[in-house]
């Protein structure tokens, strides 16, 4: 069964002048759009300028690890967005009612739901890599050749439903002219024997987001007590500067050196010679601030807790953030979208359409924030940008 029946074919029928009247709509509504198309022009920018340098900088330029890896990965995706999703969201509202490329259409929302599974997929796979690093570090780590699949293969899996799902069709055009109108937008297809798969792919999207954050919050949950707890128990094997003895300690001591000394006395009036006492014994020994330190050491290691994990995870934290933040008003218009049955185009008009559109594309927001986010917390990265920047 085809999807075809609702694709835009090529009408040569339609007359003159509602052909320049689906045009001046077009181009009306194109002008509306402009803040959205500002605000997706700016996150093609940020995007245009970072990510590359990520996937330079942790692919050539830092050791090949799987936390490496994953950070390549998650900026290759955000390039494949900033290289073909923006450009193609920017000629989406250019050509708002005109949209009749449908192989171009299945294709940009192919690679749309391709970077948006594969990021929360590798968001995940590094959220596993960093809790078994930090909470079981003794338990089989995870390998890049396992990282590949779940971030690229199962996206790819996951996405393939676009492409027979997605098309050009054609929508009626809201007019005062009283006319009956119709021009073409890329949405799910409106095929009735269709729908009910449209409902499973949106169903299974919705349920994977949700599920996969609370994945996300659990697990970094865990991490962060593991981390919490591995402090505190440093802080008690910390040696300190200069520490004296407790006084209870010093009290003993010097009423044992009293005592013995007292038997000594007595035993020379015997004659006999005891051995003398040596005052180091009262005095605290460095011995104990090297075992202490020792110990601290020790236990650091035994966790593979350090300071580079520590920020590896919070930087971690913050991007999965961004990107649950980022999703979230693009996925509710897709369940309001689904459930209301219609368009927003025949439901919103003026500045609620063009926050609407604008919500749609939040997702954007993700793949652009994301270099920035390495350039704040991590210090290497941020010295090689910039002296990147002012070596050019």
């Amino acid at each position: 069964m085809s999807a075809n029946n609702s694709t835009v074919p090529i009408n040569d029928t339609i007359s003159p002048d509602h052909d320049v009247l689906i045009q001046e709509l077009n181009d009306k509504m194109a002008d509306l759009m402009v803040p959205a198309t500002v605000f997706i022009s700016t996150m093609l920018v940020l995007s245009l300028v970072g990510n590359p340098m990520v996937c330079y900088y942790y692919g050539a330029k830092t050791k090949l690890t799987t936390n490496t890896f994953f950070i390549v990965i998650l900026a290759l995706y955000d390039v494949i967005v900033c290289a073909i999703s923006i450009p193609g969201v920017i000629a989406d509202m250019q050509f708002f009612y005109t949209f009749e490329n449908n192989v171009a259409c299945k294709v940009l929302r192919f690679v749309n739901y391709f970077a948006g599974i594969g990021s929360i997929l590798t968001l995940v796979a590094i959220a596993i890599d960093r809790f078994k690093k930090i909470c079981r570090l003794t338990k089989p780590q995870m390998g890049i050749r396992t990282a590949k699949f779940v971030s690229l293969g199962i996206a790819t899996l996951l996405s393939l439903p676009c492409l027979a799902l997605f098309g050009s069709i054609q929508v009626p055009i809201p007019n005062t002219f009283g006319l009956d109108l119709m021009g073409a937008i890329c949405i799910f297809t409106k095929d009735v024997a269709y729908q009910k798969y449209v409902w499973i792919f949106n169903g299974v999207l919705f349920v994977l987001f949700v599920g996969l954050s609370v994945v996300l919050i659990v697990l970094y949950s865990i991490i962060g007590h593991t981390i919490f707890i591995h402090k505190k128990r440093l802080m008690m094997y910390k040696p300190r500067k200069n520490r004296d003895p407790p006084s209870t300690e010093v009290e003993t001591s010097v009423n044992d050196f009293s005592h013995t000394a007292d038997d000594n006395l007595k035993e020379n009036e015997k004659g006999e010679i005891k051995t003398p006492i040596s005052t180091k014994s009262l005095v605290p020994s460095n011995e104990q601030h090297s075992t202490a330190s020792k110990q601290s050491t020790h236990a650091q290691k035994e966790s593979g807790i350090d300071s580079e994990a520590v920020k590896i995870t919070v930087v971690m934290v913050i991007v999965n953030l961004v990107f649950i933040i980022s999703y979230l008003p693009y996925l509710s218009l897709c369940v309001w979208v689904a459930l209301t049955r219609q368009h927003e185009l025949t439901i919103l008009s003026g500045s609620g359409l063009v926050l609407a559109k604008i919500g749609s594309r939040s997702f954007l927001l993700n793949s652009s924030l994301n270099p920035w986010i390495y350039g704040i917390f991590n210090s290497n990265f941020r010295h090689f940008f910039f002296g990147w920047i002012c070596w050019k």
